[in-house]
């Protein structure tokens, strides 16, 4: 089996990440938050993943800013598509034309995801069973699923970030006579409300200088 996580980031640029917290928080601000997350959410999944981890970036165009900023020598492929569930379509028919018989996607704004979750999304996949963490805003934090179980009408949403995203894809699976394994669910961040809930939480997963910028976004 090979195995593969698809790991989203946007180039950390001000003004064009986490723009839903911007307002409270300077977009420069912000963006170190997000550049600080990224790193540390990838130090994390760097050890016992068991599968190739590939950077899935946006703009295409800054694969060598990327580069310089997460390492040379990582697995990087361009997101292509006009909207985020096409470029999410797109990355799994990618990983698949490489060669991979198993594949997870998440976004870089769940600091609680750890390589066991991920594993576990893996290894739950089957030609009739996908994956699927719903998150606690409604969503879905990692969709997965086997090459020969892709079913590239989950990603066929009107409304990302509403609160039944996550409802509506396991209809879809259901539409296309599938199974979903449903992970635990997780917190993402979108806002500075979701930021302070993660911080006031029992064991916050953030630390280092993702932390240190948490608590000034929030003002602490």
């Amino acid at each position: 089996m090979r195995d593969c996580l698809l790991f989203f980031v946007r180039h950390p640029e001000p003004g064009r990440v986490k723009t839903r917290m911007i307002g409270p928080a300077r977009p420069e601000l912000v963006a170190d938050f997000y550049a600080a997350m990224v790193e540390g959410m990838l130090d994390r999944l760097d050890n016992g993943l068991g599968a190739d981890l590939i950077v899935c970036f946006t703009p295409a165009t800054r694969v060598e800013v990327m580069r310089a900023w997460l390492g040379p020598n990582r697995r990087f492929l361009a997101q292509r598509g006009r909207d985020l569930g096409e470029r999410m379509a797109n990355a799994f028919r990618d990983a698949f034309a490489l060669g991979y018989d198993r594949a997870v996607l998440t976004g870089s704004d769940i600091p609680g995801l750890t390589p066991s979750i991920v594993r576990q999304g893996l290894d739950a996949l089957a030609p009739g069973r996908a994956a699927l963490g719903p998150a606690e805003d409604g969503g879905y934090f990692l969709a997965g699923f086997y090459r020969d179980g892709f079913v590239p009408a989950l990603f066929d949403e009107a409304q990302w970030g509403g609160s039944r995203v996550y409802a509506r894809a396991l209809e879809r699976l259901a539409a296309a006579d599938m199974d979903a394994a449903v992970l635990d669910r997780l917190a993402d961040l979108d806002t500075v409300d979701d930021l302070r809930a993660m911080l006031d939480s029992p064991g916050c997963p953030l630390a280092g200088r993702a932390l240190a910028l948490a608590r000034k976004l929030v003002g602490r």
